[in-house]
């Protein structure tokens, strides 16, 4: 169903989003509220301005006398807030958080905690990309959220925190907790999404998007939240790159899950089993909804909405989609070299890649500096996907290289140093060579291009906890323990293992 409803001014009921017309009992209402009985609790009270001055933070929060959490709120407003949604639309952040973080002091508390952590990494040496869990200002208002949460009877304003407590679980690196508030807010979401338009459009794309973290950290299929849009039907035509947006993004993460169902027929004791039929049916909807999405997208291109090139949120909606073409084609083949197939798909994400990243060059520098940490998905594991499944070395280590230059440190739970130490190590293990600090063989590769299937690693997995070694001249180097799985010439599946190198 096309997201559609009453004409939306972003000056108006911050439930509804229609225009105030009246007032009852000293407090704005507006049309929606209006002669239901209901009390409106959408605006803010007659103290705040409906209009926020993002640049004046002191006139925002003048009944906030704490100096720290002062400096904390200015901080979010300035530099937090702008950073945070990444290649998305950073309204939510900039504008919807801000207005209820001066009413409601859940999500006041909140954002002081996201403000304070965010400040640790902004704040912290390059490459590191981390934050101190025992943060006193964070975690005594991280409390604070908490205890007013349980009192609060408004759900929509529930979900709005929940996101907010993820982000918090996100900057601290605690996997379990990100996902079952994940799990948690989804739950919610379809529950109350259709009485909350508002809920609907700012929150609901939100959560499309949360839902696919888990299927990449969750430990089995109970870390798994339900998905958001499986009845989704693409309208005839986008209005807005934000529809397209909407619809892309629950198809992306309905696809994610095939990958995870097809996990045991690519890697485990299924893999001489035939796909069941309902998994097969699931393959072909998704490709379908992928390729009607493709046309109602280039419709919308080719229209006077289009959005010009190169840019962020265009560049990453579209690498999306043509990954989860990928995705979706090769849910349960076991043979990698079924991947060869898409090269030109491959090449073609590098490519933009790297106009975007001269764009981005080209740009004068932002005053506010490079962000650390990002809540939504950037760029590093979609071109970390390229490294991985692309067997032509000239295009994953150009990828490889980009994931440094476009990247941030920490996109959600990926870390940008992690992915790419991993990535350099497919590289070298599959063409069988060593890369230098620029990302360059070191020694002719004795693969270098299509290594046989038997050479090609099938999937990783890496210890959550950084280990510090030290050698015999006292120096010390930081990484992980990793697993990558190969198979032998017979065609049976093992894991090799070692310490992976994560440089700054």
């Amino acid at each position: 169903m096309p997201r559609k409803g009453s004409s939306k001014v972003r000056t108006g009921c911050l439930t509804c989003k229609v225009r105030k017309v009246k007032c009852d009992e000293g407090k704005p209402q507006c049309q929606r509220c209006v002669g239901t009985g209901r009390r409106c609790d959408g605006y803010a009270p007659a103290t705040s301005s409906s209009n926020l001055s993002l640049h004046r933070p002191r006139h925002l929060f003048s009944n906030v006398d704490d100096v720290g959490e002062k400096r904390a709120l200015q901080f979010f407003c300035q530099v937090a807030g702008p950073f945070l949604s990444g290649p998305m639309d950073p309204y939510f952040w900039t504008h919807l958080v801000m207005q209820f973080s001066t009413f409601e002091p859940a999500v006041r508390h909140t954002v002081v905690a996201i403000s304070s952590l965010y400040e640790q990494m902004h704040s912290s040496s390059p490459g590191s990309g981390k934050v101190r869990a025992d943060d006193r200002l964070a975690l005594r208002h991280y409390n604070s959220a908490i205890r007013h949460l349980k009192l609060m009877r408004n759900e929509p304003l529930v979900l709005l925190v929940c996101v907010l407590f993820v982000c918090i679980e996100f900057l601290l690196g605690n996997r379990e907790a990100a996902i079952q508030h994940c799990k948690h807010g989804v739950t919610l979401l379809q529950n109350v999404e259709a009485s909350y338009p508002w809920t609907r459009e700012y929150i609901s794309p939100i959560f499309r998007r949360l839902t696919m973290f888990p299927f990449f950290f969750g430990v089995g299929r109970m870390s798994f939240p339900d998905l958001l849009g499986l009845d989704d039907q693409i309208p005839g035509s986008f209005v807005s790159f934000q529809d397209a947006q909407y619809y892309i993004d629950g198809i992306v993460t309905r696809t994610v899950r095939l990958v995870r169902w097809g996990d045991d027929y690519r890697l485990g004791n299924k893999r001489q089993s035939p796909v069941p039929l309902e998994l097969l049916l699931e393959q072909e909807r998704i490709r379908t909804l992928l390729n009607e999405w493709s046309v109602r997208f280039s419709n919308f291109q080719n229209g006077p909405s289009a959005l010009g090139g190169p840019n962020e949120m265009l560049c990453n909606v579209s690498f999306r989609y043509e990954i989860a073409q990928i995705w979706a084609d090769t849910a349960f083949e076991y043979d990698e070299t079924t991947y060869d197939k898409h090269l030109e798909k491959f090449r073609w994400i590098v490519g933009q890649a790297a106009e975007l990243s001269s764009s981005r060059a080209s740009q004068h520098n932002n005053p506010r500096g490079t962000p650390k940490f990002i809540f939504e998905m950037g760029f590093v594991p979609l071109l970390y996907y390229v490294v991985i499944k692309c067997r032509c070395l000239a295009t994953r280590i150009h990828a490889l290289s980009l994931m440094k230059t476009l990247g941030v440190s920490r996109e959600n739970l990926w870390e940008v140093s992690l992915m790419h130490a991993v990535g350099r190590r497919f590289v070298e293990i599959e063409h069988d060579t060593l890369l230098d600090e620029t990302n360059e063989p070191c020694s002719t590769p004795r693969w270098p291009n299509w290594p046989p299937d038997e050479m090609r690693i099938r999937d990783s997995t890496t210890a959550p906890i950084i280990t510090v070694k030290v050698d015999e001249r006292g120096r010390e180097t930081r990484g992980r323990m990793a697993g990558f799985f190969r198979r032998t010439l017979e065609g049976a599946i093992y894991l090799q293992t070692e310490f992976v190198t994560e440089a700054a």
